[in-house]
């Protein structure tokens, strides 16, 4: 699969990364924390994770590099 993520989901993978709540991400970047649950599950249905802690994990491990392919 050769699929990028998009600006808004690559800002979203890196504040939940930091550590940030759906509550903290959807305030800072105007969005409704619906729209963050979205964005999350389809960044893991992308990345074939199962969850936040997946995707944390998966940045670390990218070194923060949210634009690889994948």
């Amino acid at each position: 699969m050769n699929t990028q993520l998009t600006p808004r989901e690559r800002e979203v993978i890196r504040m939940v990364a930091d550590g940030s709540t759906n509550k903290q991400i959807s305030s800072s970047i105007h969005i409704s924390e619906n729209t963050v649950k979205t964005h999350l599950r389809k960044l893991c249905c992308k990345l074939r994770l199962r969850n936040r802690v997946q995707l944390a994990y998966w940045v670390a491990k990218n070194n923060g590099d949210t634009e690889v392919a994948i």
